[in-house]
């Protein structure tokens, strides 16, 4: 909301974050914290992750997943910034 990072940093304005946008390329994105950081970053954070860990685990134990032939070369990946990831196809089946 610091006008000296964002031009009309009150308005709702979501072509801002859009690549090429030439109006708002002045904007200094990299200060956008939405969640902020440090000792006062999202409250739910840790809640989310430790979720997403009794999702996983309820799913490893009810099931047994199998990679299919298809992806047996995932690894095989471009690099370049961030992986160029391709699909993942797994068989799951239930544990009896």
């Amino acid at each position: 909301m610091n006008p000296k990072s964002f031009k009309s940093p009150d308005s709702f304005v979501p072509e801002r974050w859009i690549a090429g946008n030439d109006e708002y390329a002045s904007d200094n994105k990299q200060g956008f914290q939405p969640f902020s950081f440090g000792p006062r970053m999202c409250l739910g954070k840790n809640m989310a992750y430790h979720e997403i860990r009794l999702i996983l685990a309820k799913l490893f134990y009810n099931f047994d997943l199998e990679l299919c032939e298809e992806s047996r070369v995932w690894n095989k990946q471009k690099v370049f910034l961030m992986w160029d990831k391709g699909p993942l196809y797994c068989r799951v089946r239930e544990r009896v």
